[in-house]
C-alpha cells in the first residue's frame, strides 16, 4: 500500500519525504481546497517533483475545488503546466473540469477528490468511465463497504483516510461556512464553523439539552494505525494522511509511525502496533481518536469538549501559591520547553511553556513520572485541576531532526570517464540502478604538456555537485593517461551530465511544440458557449410574455405533495426517505399521487437520498413497479445507475453544479434537468449559455450538512449508541452562541441533516430569474407542513403568472405574507454576495 503525506509547506514536503512516505499530496496557490495553507508556487512544485522523482516518489497536486466559468480557462492552462512538469496525478472535485481534462489531456493521471463525495460502486464505475484512475472515498465508508466497493469495481484505484481531523459532514455535502458565512468549502475556504459550540435544544422545551460538551458537531480525530492489516486485505491501494494546514512536525511524527506499522506488517503480516507507537501520535495532535465510520464507532466520534489540540494527561494540580506557584504531580516526563494547559472547573485554564522546573528545590531540565514539581504559571487554577501536555519539546526535536536531514539528502552518481586522444571526453553518469546517460565534451583530448587529468584531478572536479541533488558515490576511470582538456570544458560537460541524469530521473512527458499547438486549439474549441441573446427594454418589459419557468416544490411527505399540486406546483419531488417524523411511502401511495399528477398535467418526481451506501435499508423499489417516470438523484451513483434505465434523471444541487461544463457534461449524459449550485451569483449565472433545463432555488431552507452521525443519539441517546428514536419523538435544533437556530432532522437511514438559521426567499427578484429564462423555479419546503406548503407555492404561483401578463405583482406584500408561513427571517443567499 501506498502511504501518502500532506504537505502545506516547503518545510512538511521534506517531512514526508524524510519521514517514508511513498507520495504526497500537496497545493499550488490556486484551485486548492486548503486555500489557507502557505501551498506551492510552480517554482516550488517542479523542487518538489525533482526532489520525489529521484527518489522513486511520487507529488500529486489538489485542483479540488468548484471552478467558476471565468476561472475555467486559467485553471485548464495551470494543469497543462503542472501536466508538462510531470506531476504524477491531479487531485479534482469539479465533475465539469475532470471531463474536460479527459478530452484536453487525456494522459494526465485524474484522481477523484473526496469532495465528490464517492461511497458506493456505481458512483467509482461512473469515474472509471470518466478516464480517472482513482478515487478518494467517502470517509463515511465502513469496513465491509470498503471492501464490497474494492471487490465490485476493477481497474480502479482506491485511496482511504487514515489519519487526522474528520468533516462532520460528508466532504462536498457541506453549504454551512458557505451560506453563514460566505466562505466556501467547496471553494477551499471553509472556516469550520462545525468546530464552534453549539446547544442543543428542544422544540418543545425552553433549556438545552444536557451534553458532556458544547462542540457537539466537532468530530475526534480518525486514527486507524492498528487497521492497515485489514486495510491492505480489503484491496486498500492508497493511505492518506490529512494535514495540510497541520505543521511541518506533524506530518513528519504521523508519517513514520505509518511507516514503521507497514514496514512491520511487510515483514510479519500478523504484528501490533505498539503503546509507545500509538502514545506517539497522541503526543503530537489528538482532539481523542477515532475508529471513525470504517468501524462505526458511534460513541467515541465526537470529541464534544475541546475542538482542538487536548494533548496528554500529564498530571494533576496539587497546590498553588498566592504567587502562582503551582505544584504538580507527574504521570508523564516533562522537560523545559514542553508546552502545559490546566483544566480548570470554570473557564479558560491557563496555557504555558515550561521555562523552569522545581524538583526538590533545585532547578533541573526535566522530571520523571511520579515527581512532584513546582513551576511558575500565569493564571489560577485548583487543587486536583488537570495538567495536560500540548507541547512535546523532544518529539519536535526528534521531527525537526528528520526534516533538517532531509534537506540535506542527497543521492549518490558513479561516473565512468572514458579517455582517448583525438576523441572528446566522455562521461558515463549512473544512478547505480541501472538509469544512466551519456554525455561527451565539445572539445578533443589532447596530449598533456603541464596539466594532465590525473585520478586526483578528476576525483576533485566530478566531486563539485555542490548546487545539484548529487553526491559522487565512485569514479572509474577508462582509457589512456596523460591527455588534457580544458578545465572549463570539463566542468562544462559534469554540469551537461548532470542536468541529464536529473531530467532522465525526474521524468515527464516529451512534448514537441505540435501537442502545444493542439492542446490550445482543443481547449479553445471546447471553451466555447453560445452566449444568451442580449435583450432590450426595461425589466419588466423583457419579462412579459416570456414562457414561464416551471414551479417545483421539494417535500418530504404523501399529503405535502398533494398540497403541493392542489396549490399549483408543476412539478413536485418526494423525498422517498422520510425525514424527521414523516413517513416512507407504502406501497401503491406513490402510484397514486403519480396518476393525480397525471391527471392534473403535472408532475411527481421521486428524490432519492443524497447517500446511498450498499449497507442502507433497502429502498422502496417503487420507481417501476409503482410507474414513476422521473428520479431525482443526489449523487454520482445514482446517476450512473438510472443511466441505463428508461427513466428521465434530473440531478439535485448536490451534484455541484458550479459552471456551464458541469452542466453541459451532464445534460450530454441524458439528464433532463439539473439544479445548479446555491453558491452561485447572479453574476457568475448570467455567464451560462442557454439553461432551459436548470432549476433555480428561489425559495425554502437549505441544507447545510448531512452526515452519517446522529449527532442527537450522541448527545440524548446511551452510551452503547443504540439508538432510542429521539428524531420521531420530538423536534430539535441546535443555538449557537450568537443566537442563531439551525433546525435538524434525521432519516430513516439514521444520516443527520443540518438545515440554514435563515430561509431563501427571492420573491422579490422574480424577474431577474425571469430574464435568465430557467426551466424550472424551486422551492426547498424539507420542514413545511400542508398549509405552509399550499400557502407558500400559491404566492409564487400567482407572482409568476402576474409577472408573465405584465402586470406590476406586490412583490414587498407577497414577502410579508411568505413570513407568515416560514420558520426563520428570510435571506437572499449568494445571489447578491457570492462566496470566497
Amino acid at each position: 500500500m501506498e502511504l501518502l503525506a500532506p504537505a502545506g509547506n516547503w518545510e512538511a514536503f521534506l517531512a514526508a519525504m524524510g519521514n517514508g512516505a511513498d507520495a504526497v499530496y500537496l497545493g499550488g496557490q490556486s484551485f486548492s481546497a486548503r486555500h489557507y495553507a502557505e501551498n506551492f508556487n510552480k517554482e516550488r512544485i517542479d523542487d518538489a517533483l525533482s526532489y520525489a522523482h529521484l527518489r522513486k516518489k511520487k507529488v500529486y497536486v489538489t485542483v479540488n475545488t468548484l471552478i467558476a466559468d471565468h476561472e475555467f480557462a486559467m485553471a485548464l492552462d495551470y494543469i497543462w503546466d503542472l501536466y508538462q512538469m510531470g506531476v504524477d496525478a491531479v487531485i479534482v472535485q469539479d465533475i465539469g473540469l475532470t471531463h474536460a481534462l479527459r478530452k484536453l489531456i487525456p494522459d494526465l493521471r485524474l484522481h477523484a477528490s473526496t469532495q465528490m463525495t464517492v461511497h458506493n460502486s456505481a458512483g467509482a464505475v461512473l469515474l472509471r468511465e470518466e478516464g480517472v484512475k482513482r478515487v478518494v472515498l467517502a470517509r463515511e465508508m465502513s469496513r465491509d463497504e470498503l471492501a464490497k466497493i474494492c471487490c465490485e469495481v476493477k481497474d480502479m484505484e482506491f485511496e482511504v483516510f487514515v489519519h487526522g481531523a474528520l468533516c462532520y459532514s460528508y466532504s462536498g455535502q457541506c453549504l454551512f461556512s458557505s451560506l453563514v458565512g460566505g466562505r466556501s468549502g467547496n471553494r477551499g475556504r471553509c472556516a469550520q464553523p462545525c468546530r464552534l459550540a453549539y446547544q442543543l435544544f428542544s422544540c418543545t422545551g425552553d433549556t438545552p439539552v444536557a451534553s458532556e460538551g458544547r462542540h457537539i458537531l466537532s468530530p475526534a480525530d480518525l486514527c486507524l494505525i492498528e487497521q492497515l492489516g485489514d486495510l491492505q486485505r480489503i484491496g486498500i491501494h492508497s493511505l492518506k494522511i490529512e494535514g495540510r494546514m497541520k505543521r511541518a512536525e506533524y506530518v513528519a511524527v504521523v508519517t513514520r509511525a505509518y511507516r514503521e506499522v507497514l514496514d512491520s506488517l511487510a515483514v510479519d503480516p500478523g504484528s501490533t502496533v505498539s503503546p509507545e507507537l500509538k502514545k506517539r501520535l497522541e503526543r503530537i495532535f489528538n482532539r481523542n481518536f477515532t475508529g471513525g465510520c470504517f468501524q462505526m464507532d458511534r460513541v467515541g466520534y465526537l470529541s464534544p469538549k475541546r475542538p482542538n489540540n487536548r494533548g496528554i494527561y500529564a498530571g494533576r494540580v496539587v497546590e498553588q501559591s498566592r504567587d502562582i506557584t503551582t505544584r504538580i504531580k507527574l504521570t508523564e516526563e516533562l522537560r523545559v520547553g514542553d508546552g502545559l494547559e490546566i483544566w480548570v472547573k470554570k473557564g479558560q485554564g491557563p496555557a504555558f511553556t515550561v521555562k523552569d522546573i522545581l524538583l526538590q528545590g533545585k532547578r533541573v531540565s526535566q522530571a520523571e513520572p511520579g515527581d512532584i514539581v513546582s513551576l511558575k504559571i500565569e493564571g489560577r487554577a485548583g487543587a486536583g485541576d488537570r495538567v495536560f501536555k500540548t507541547y512535546d519539546s523532544e518529539l519536535m526535536e526528534d521531527a525537526q531532526a528528520s526534516i533538517e536531514a532531509a534537506s540535506r539528502s542527497k543521492l549518490p552518481l558513479d561516473i565512468l570517464v572514458s579517455l582517448q586522444e583525438g576523441e572528446p571526453l566522455s562521461l558515463l553518469i549512473s544512478d547505480g540502478e541501472g538509469r544512466q546517460v551519456k554525455v561527451k565534451s565539445p572539445g578533443r583530448l589532447q596530449k598533456a604538456e603541464k596539466h594532465p587529468l590525473t585520478r586526483e584531478v578528476l576525483q576533485e572536479k566530478m566531486e563539485r555537485l555542490g548546487n545539484t541533488p548529487f553526491y559522487l558515490s565512485h569514479l572509474s576511470l577508462m582509457g589512456e593517461e596523460n591527455l588534457m582538456i580544458p578545465f572549463s570544458e570539463l566542468n562544462e560537460t559534469r554540469r551537461r551530465g548532470c542536468d541529464a541524469i536529473l531530467q532522465l530521473l525526474r521524468g515527464g512527458p516529451l512534448l514537441s511544440e505540435d501537442d502545444k499547438l493542439a492542446y490550445r486549439h482543443l481547449k479553445d474549441k471546447y471553451l466555447y458557449i453560445p452566449s444568451r441573446p442580449s435583450r432590450q427594454g426595461n425589466s419588466h418589459t423583457q419579462a412579459q410574455g416570456k414562457n414561464l419557468p416551471l414551479l417545483s416544490v421539494t417535500v418530504s411527505g404523501i399529503a405535502e405533495a398533494y398540497s403541493a399540486l392542489e396549490a399549483g406546483a408543476d412539478k413536485v419531488y418526494l423525498q422517498i426517505r422520510a425525514l424527521g417524523k414523516g413517513h416512507v411511502p407504502k406501497k401503491g401511495d406513490l402510484k397514486r399521487l403519480l396518476q393525480a399528477a397525471a391527471t392534473a398535467n403535472r408532475e411527481v418526481v421521486p428524490a432519492l437520498s443524497r447517500i446511498q451506501h450498499s449497507s442502507d435499508k433497502p429502498r422502496p423499489d417503487f420507481l417501476a413497479e409503482e410507474g414513476a417516470g422521473a428520479v431525482m438523484v443526489g449523487n454520482l451513483g445514482d446517476l450512473r445507475a438510472f443511466l441505463d434505465r428508461d427513466i428521465s434523471i434530473y440531478t439535485d444541487y448536490s451534484l455541484n453544479v458550479f459552471n456551464s461544463y458541469s452542466l453541459r457534461f451532464l445534460l450530454d449524459l441524458g439528464v433532463k434537468g439539473v439544479c445548479l449550485s446555491p453558491e452561485l451569483s447572479w453574476k457568475q449565472l448570467q455567464s451560462f449559455g442557454n439553461i432551459d433545463k436548470v432549476e433555480m432555488l428561489v425559495h425554502g431552507e437549505l441544507l447545510l450538512m448531512i452526515s452519517r452521525h446522529c449527532m442527537l443519539g450522541s448527545v440524548m441517546g446511551r452510551k452503547d449508541a443504540v439508538c432510542s428514536g429521539y428524531c420521531r419523538q420530538d423536534s430539535f435544533f441546535l443555538r449557537d452562541e450568537k443566537g442563531f437556530e439551525f433546525p435538524v432532522l434525521s432519516d430513516r437511514d439514521c444520516r443527520f441533516y443540518l438545515f440554514n438559521s435563515r430561509t431563501l426567499c427571492m420573491i422579490e427578484d422574480l424577474e431577474k430569474f425571469l430574464l435568465l429564462g430557467p426551466g424550472s423555479l424551486r422551492i426547498e419546503a424539507y420542514r413545511y407542513n400542508e398549509k405552509q406548503v399550499s400557502s407558500i407555492v400559491r404566492i409564487y404561483r400567482k407572482a409568476l403568472q402576474e409577472l408573465s401578463f405584465g402586470q406590476w405583482p406586490e412583490l414587498a406584500e407577497y414577502k410579508k405574507q411568505l413570513i407568515e408561513s416560514s420558520f426563520s427571517p428570510f435571506t437572499r443567499g449568494h445571489y447578491y454576495r457570492g462566496v470566497l
